[in-house]
């Protein structure tokens, strides 16, 4: 039996209604519903407590299952992944850092412009290998990244200020960057807000 037809005969037998089980699980009504028709599959601790909830081993509500056991490989992939993307990024900041206040001529700066191209080349196919394991384009994952972006920018914008106040030389080369970023992630946020009111995200 399929894992979601499984949860909903379990959930019948026992006479509940879906949002009975959202409120036990600490989910929402929406998520039991996702659940139950397979639009989603529940993280490892939810499938751990689904488990007791119904008195259901996990070999049972797994088996014969291939949507979920490819739900958990895929998981699995994301989470190795997930430090190798932050290095990236990291790289990639440092690269920034290092662009706007210290300079670099020569072999040492053609092999830094190297480094930093390489790496973007890096995380652009780790981005797309996520956005192929999770399904969902990097507008529909926008919501998470921002918590990260929004930061840096605003980060990245006071040291601006701060470096134009006391050495206008290096804030000639770090002020259009910053502008930069202000553009790239305002147009950002005006097509996630456009497309979400559409509804087409």
């Amino acid at each position: 039996m399929r894992f979601g037809d499984r949860l909903k005969q379990e959930r019948v037998k026992r006479e509940l209604t879906q949002k009975e089980v959202a409120g036990h699980l600490n989910v929402s009504r929406q998520t039991i519903s996702s659940w139950e028709t397979e639009n989603s599959y529940p993280d490892i601790d939810s499938l751990i407590a689904i488990s007791d909830y119904y008195q259901i081993s996990l070999d049972v509500l797994l088996k014969e299952d291939v949507g979920m056991k490819e739900y958990l490989k895929k998981q699995e992939v994301l989470d190795w992944i997930k430090p190798v993307r932050i290095g990236a990024v990291t790289i990639d900041f440092v690269f920034l850092g290092s662009l706007l206040f210290v300079h670099h001529a020569g072999i040492a700066g053609a092999l830094l412009l190297l480094v930093a191209l390489i790496n973007l080349l890096v995380l652009m196919r780790i981005n797309r290998l996520v956005e192929e394991l999770t399904g969902k384009s990097k507008l529909e994952r926008w919501p998470n990244n921002r918590k990260l972006v929004w930061p840096l920018v605003i980060i990245l914008s006071v040291i601006a200020i701060i470096s134009w106040y006391f050495n206008r030389q290096t804030a000639g080369e770090i002020i259009p960057v910053t502008m930069g970023l202000w553009l790239g992630v305002l147009l950002i946020e005006a097509v996630y807000w456009s497309r979400r009111r559409r509804g087409t995200l």
